[in-house]
This record gives C-alpha cells, structure tokens and sequence, in this order.
C-alpha cells in the first residue's frame, strides 16, 4: 500500500522539477502564443513580446529566431531584451557556441561572429558547433573534419 504513496510522491516531485526548469537569473524561454513566439520568465510573464514565427533557447545571450512561414523564414538572433542584433537574413542558423554560430547562405553552411559577421565563408554541408576551439564540418563528396574559429582545417577532410 505504501507503494503507490511513494510512487506518487516521485511523480508530483518529478513533475515540479521538470516544470521549473528555469532558475533565476536565467534567460527567458520561447512560448508560442496565437502563432507567434515569444519568451517568458520564470513567473510565466511574457518578457518579449510574440512576435516571431520561430525561437530557439539562449545561448551566448542570443537567440535564433525566424520571420516568415517554412519555407520563406528568414533567420536572424535577439538579445536578452528581445533586440534584433544580427537581422533575419539568413537560410538557417544554429546556436552560438564559443561567439560562432553556423548560418546557411545559398545552400551551404559558413560561420558568423556575435557580431553578425561572416567568419568563415559558406562552404559546408553539414556544420556542427564549436567545442575547444574546433567544429566538425561536413563536405558531402569530400568528407568530415574540423576547422578552428578561422576556418582553417585542423583535421583535413577525410572520408
């Protein structure tokens, strides 16, 4: 009988946890509301207003966000007060990861700085996030390796 009790008591403590994943301090979360995102606080009050198509979590004190319906959106990042900082202009983009963040242009994948600018030109098929100063990339005919923050590979592409 005291089973069900425990079991109980487990489930109720693991859905409050689960519920109240952002602690404070941390950046708002997206929430879609009537179509549009926005973002959130801990309290459940809207801190950034819906007004996006699509929104990613914070990374680096920015976040993806996206205009326009699939398969016209648009990509492009805000800051913690909701502030376009890089304009939606790109195919794709990823969370920043060591201030690189990888961005599709015309089919192909390159990287930008948190300030917007391309670091690494487009070139890629598959482009993973920055870990210890390098990233996996991917070449379809070509291959995987790595490059460093100035796009230089440090493992040449193998197959």
């Amino acid at each position: 009988m005291k089973l069900p009790i425990v079991l109980g008591l487990a489930a109720a403590l693991t859905l409050g946890s689960a519920q109240d994943t952002q602690k404070p301090g941390q950046p708002p979360t997206p929430d879609p509301r009537k179509g549009k995102y926005g973002y959130r606080d801990k309290g459940g009050e809207f801190v950034i207003a819906p007004q996006f198509d699509y929104a990613g979590e914070f990374s680096e004190g920015l976040a993806v966000v996206g205009l326009g319906k699939f398969p016209a959106t648009r990509w492009g990042y805000i800051n913690l007060q909701g502030q376009v900082v890089i304009p939606a202009q790109f195919d794709g983009a990823h969370d920043f990861s060591e201030g690189m963040a990888a961005v599709g242009v015309g089919g192909k994948l390159g990287y930008i700085d948190r300030a917007g600018k391309l670091a690494v030109p487009p070139q890629f098929d598959e482009a993973q996030k920055f870990i210890g100063g390098r990233a996996r990339v991917r070449i379809i005919k070509s291959g995987y390796g790595y490059i460093n923050r100035a796009g230089e590979f440090v493992v040449p592409l193998q197959p």
